[in-house]
């Protein structure tokens, strides 16, 4: 070894080793989340905690430490909880039994950031899609004003616009390409009490019924945000189980400020009886959009039914806001004919009558 290389290459290995130590205690207090808030943040940068590692094990194997196989037990514990999300789910593959049509239905969720400042960048991203839905979030009044004025492919269909960061807004294209019918909407608040509207569609695709919410979960940030945190998702939850009783199928997309391998989503999916549209398709991190890839995290996601299957799954570009965009494309299948040559009643939905959508304009 060079003498000139010698100083470096331990000054390397040094930093390397405490930044492994770091990950490695932060990997173990990310399971002790329920003695204090801040621990629960720790389970989101298991991705980061795992490439600490690698490069460790790297070092260590290449100055021939073999002690560095230690960082292999942290390792592995962090690969086991992130990795899942690379296969495939059981329920992507059509059933057998279904012979009827199926429709896709193509969504853009996009957290437009309050505060960005590339208004002409953001609008010409979504006026390139060819989506069915476009959902937007962190609407300000003057976001909204912009939209309105220079978005050529989608109209306004409702909006909840608010100076802080929880405004919101619905669009969908002024030409659609499939016959695509709003049924009911409805601002709610989950957990009742919360200040943030949430925009929830009920809409119709072929004999296909289905409820879509726009959703956008509290930063954990203090004791108090966290714990209001753990009862949003406790209400998305409740709310996504009532639909479901009542034969709707669900579909939740949006800003949930939390990664897939976090208690609080993993404890979200089971209560809320949904699956989670990434899975299969890798981490598709989206936030902070100005960070390279390996240093993002997955916090916007897209829930829905059992019953509907992600055929397409893409993170967009940065679009001058600290979340990147996400794109998705899920397939229903329509109920099956009776014999009678009526539609055969699946899950409590009965074939929908005839009913104008309801358009509303923004307001405060």
């Amino acid at each position: 070894m060079l003498p000139i290389i010698k100083p470096y290459l331990q000054f390397v290995n040094i930093s390397t080793i405490i930044l492994a130590m770091g990950a490695t205690v932060a990997t173990l207090l990310g399971f002790a989340r329920n003695f204090w808030w801040g621990f629960e943040l720790l389970e989101h940068p298991r991705l980061q905690y795992c490439q600490i590692l690698l490069i460790a094990l790297g070092i260590g194997g290449i100055l021939r430490q073999r002690w560095s196989l230690v960082w292999l037990f942290p390792l592995v514990i962090n690969l086991v909880i992130v990795a899942f999300i690379f296969f495939p789910p059981h329920y992507n593959q059509p059933s057998p039994e279904i012979d009827a049509p199926a429709n896709n239905l193509r969504i853009l969720h996009a957290n437009i950031d309050r505060n960005n400042s590339q208004v002409n960048r953001a609008i010409e991203y979504i006026d390139s899609q060819a989506v069915d839905l476009v959902l937007l979030q962190e609407v300000t009044p003057s976001w909204l004003t912009q939209l309105q004025n220079h978005l050529q492919n989608y109209q306004l269909i409702t909006a909840e616009p608010r100076e802080d960061s929880q405004g919101s807004a619905l669009f969908l294209p002024i030409s659609p390409t499939q016959p695509l019918l709003i049924k009911e909407i409805k601002t709610i608040h989950l957990p009742s009490y919360s200040p943030r509207p949430l925009i929830e569609t009920s809409l119709s695709l072929g004999t296909t019924e289905f409820i879509v919410l726009s959703l956008h979960i509290t930063r954990s940030r203090n004791q108090g945000t966290s714990r209001f945190q753990q009862t949003e998702f406790d209400a998305v939850a409740n709310w996504s189980r009532t639909q479901q009783k009542a034969g709707k199928k669900v579909v939740i997309i949006g800003d949930f400020n939390s990664t897939p391998w976090s208690s609080r989503f993993r404890k979200l999916l089971k209560d809320s009886n949904l699956n989670n549209s990434q899975q299969g398709y890798g981490f598709q991190t989206t936030w902070l959009a100005n960070l390279p890839p390996p240093l993002r995290i997955p916090i916007d996601h897209c829930l829905q039914s059992k019953a509907f299957t992600t055929v397409n799954r893409n993170i967009g570009t940065n679009i001058g806001s600290d979340h990147l965009p996400l794109l998705v494309k899920i397939r229903m299948y329509e109920p099956p004919l009776s014999p009678d040559g009526n539609i055969a009643s699946r899950g409590g939905v009965s074939p929908p009558g005839v009913v104008e959508g309801r358009r509303e304009e923004g307001k405060e």
